[in-house]
């Protein structure tokens, strides 16, 4: 069986109008509602709470002991030494993983929909 030339292909007319709203920039919006609130994902609308709380625990972990390392490298000077300014260094950027990437990676598991806007679509597989 041979498919048909292009010419004769018909496209639905609701996906023409999806692309047209994408290539547009017209907000999409689907048949099930505003999607600029999130809505959790139904396989993890029962357990969201086991994530959370598995997720803070290297986050609180995570920034309690770096910000100790910090504090203990500039109590005793050791910053002058290459090595532990290299400490701090990884210290500082381990916080700043903590503060940030952890708990919207969070959200993105356990989210269905984009919240987080244009920006921070593109800046947090670089901050990941």
């Amino acid at each position: 069986m041979r498919s048909p030339p292009f010419g004769d292909a018909k496209i639905p007319e609701e996906l023409v109008s999806a692309v047209m709203q994408v290539l547009l920039g017209e907000k999409n919006y689907s048949a099930d509602g505003d999607y600029s609130a999130p809505y959790l994902k139904p396989v993890v609308a029962r357990i969201y709470p086991l994530f959370i709380l598995l997720y803070a625990i290297p986050t609180a972990l995570g920034l309690t002991l770096n910000v100790m390392i910090i504090v203990y490298v500039s109590k005793y000077k050791l910053y002058r030494d290459v090595t532990h300014a290299f400490l701090v260094n990884l210290a500082v950027c381990h916080c700043v993983q903590s503060l940030f990437v952890l708990p919207i990676t969070l959200m993105v598991m356990i989210i269905q929909n984009w919240v987080f806007g244009q920006f921070l679509c593109f800046f947090l597989p670089l901050l990941q």
